[in-house]
């Protein structure tokens, strides 16, 4: 199979066939099935086949349980005769035609995807010096921080291709900056075979920018990596940087903070309705969690009680459908408005851009607006220091730990190795940092904002 299936990782995702005569199977995901009559019609994304003869009767089989919108993926002899089975096939676009030169012998690559009507050839596929695959997967912060390398690129002339998850694009699916777009599914290529992957990669793109472990490991350490054994003196040493920095490094381009979440236009328009109809005071959006356990701030009721009491400010809270928990003691208070679980990750992003101030530990939430000067940040750290993310944030208030194992620069999935409260049960380093210092912060971004 050699390289083949890493060329065809984006036409391969989701649930499909496996009808090769390879010893491996493309995906583990993927179905070796040889009697194709248990599939209904349109039941599969993808068949991927590299047959040595065609004939009709297999292609319309195919063809049949192919849903539209799904591809069929073939690797066949480069000399052999394809056209007169395809042109007789419905509906379709032809998305690869690519001769494929191994040790062993020459193969073409052809990919087809089904359509509800009309059908249309390509040009073989080229290499193209002038393109950019930007490769980045993660989380909501990781994806915008990419948006700042993106924007590099453009500026030096690159056509950039985003290579992402779901889940990346929908962060990033309105970037001005992106001109394509090289999707995988979650975990579709394993990790012993990521390298391999990447490798095949460059035979398609002038320029690679790899930001995996850019942060992670780079600046955060997981546990199972050697320099978790380093000394917390060693390892602050060690992580020390900024992260845009070391982004910016790696894709060869000026170091710049350009990170901006981009809205739609309907988004936009949506988060300017939504904040006016909270009227003319000011409005606090608040970031309740992270995707970490410390990313979260157990004095949050506190600080806002005080808000209630002292402003007229409204506080609209968001996250997951988790942190409606976190809501629970404020169904009775109007002026606080409980919005986790209801607005998704793109509404809330749009309406930070609309809010006067943003407050909340390390979460893409922050991010987002990090260099709108407009919009006012309280931002609590917890294994992360100001040199590393907020160096460059604009109009932003920065709260930090004051614990002895802060900055911890580790990545934490539960508290087997983060120090835990014992009296709130939250993470040590979220938990010193003071309400008061909080509600200070805020204070006095309402009164340069001209609030009372």
């Amino acid at each position: 199979m050699g390289n083949i299936r890493f060329l065809v990782v984006p036409y391969t995702r989701g649930i499909g066939l496996d009808a090769s005569n390879y010893e491996e199977v493309i995906w583990k995901r993927s179905l070796k099935v040889s009697d194709t009559s248990v599939f209904k019609d349109k039941a599969l994304s993808y068949v991927f086949a590299a047959p040595n003869a065609i004939s009709q009767k297999t292609l319309d089989e195919w063809w049949r349980i192919l849903e539209v919108g799904g591809h069929l993926v073939l690797v066949i002899p480069h000399d052999l005769e394809y056209e007169q089975y395809m042109v007789k096939m419905p509906s379709w676009v032809m998305v690869e035609n690519e001769v494929k030169i191994t040790v062993e012998s020459k193969s073409r690559l052809l990919v087809y995807k089904k359509l509800s009507s009309g059908k249309r050839l390509t040009r073989l596929r080229e290499f193209d010096p002038n393109s950019a695959l930007l490769i980045r997967y993660g989380g909501f912060g990781d994806m915008l921080q990419a948006s700042s390398v993106i924007a590099g690129l453009k500026q030096q002339g690159w056509k950039v291709i985003a290579n992402v998850t779901e889940k990346g694009r929908g962060i990033l699916q309105a970037d001005p900056n992106i001109d394509g777009w090289w999707m995988q599914d979650e975990d579709q290529v394993s990790n012993d075979n990521l390298e391999n992957y990447w490798r095949a990669l460059k035979e398609r793109f002038g320029k690679i920018v790899n930001l995996s472990e850019s942060v992670e490991c780079r600046f955060l350490v997981p546990y199972h990596r050697p320099e978790s054994n380093f000394s917390p003196e060693i390892l602050r040493h060690h992580c020390a940087g900024n992260y845009n920095d070391y982004a910016c490094d790696l894709a060869g381009i000026p170091r710049k903070n350009q990170l901006r979440f981009y809205p739609t236009a309907d988004e936009r328009a949506w988060a300017k309705s939504q904040r006016k109809k909270l009227g003319d005071v000011p409005v606090i959006l608040w970031s309740l969690s992270g995707s970490s356990l410390h990313k979260a701030y157990p004095w949050t009721d506190n600080v806002i009680a005080t808000l209630m009491l002292h402003s007229n400010a409204k506080v609209v809270m968001v996250g997951d459908n988790l942190c409606k928990l976190l809501e629970d003691g404020w169904v009775d208070e109007p002026r606080v408005i409980r919005r986790s679980g209801e607005w998704s990750i793109r509404e809330t992003l749009s309406f930070a851009r609309v809010a006067d101030i943003v407050v909340g530990p390390e979460t893409g939430v922050l991010n987002s607006v990090s260099m709108e000067a407009d919009v006012g940040k309280v931002l609590m750290l917890s294994h992360s220091t100001e040199e590393n993310l907020t160096r460059d944030w604009l109009n932003t208030h920065v709260l930090t730990p004051n614990v002895d194992c802060y900055p911890c620069h580790r990545l934490h999935y539960d508290f087997s190795y983060c120090r835990r409260d014992e009296e709130t049960h939250g993470a040590a380093c979220a938990v010193s940092i003071k309400p008061e210092d909080v509600h200070e912060a805020i204070d006095r971004l309402l009164n340069a904002r001209g609030f009372t």
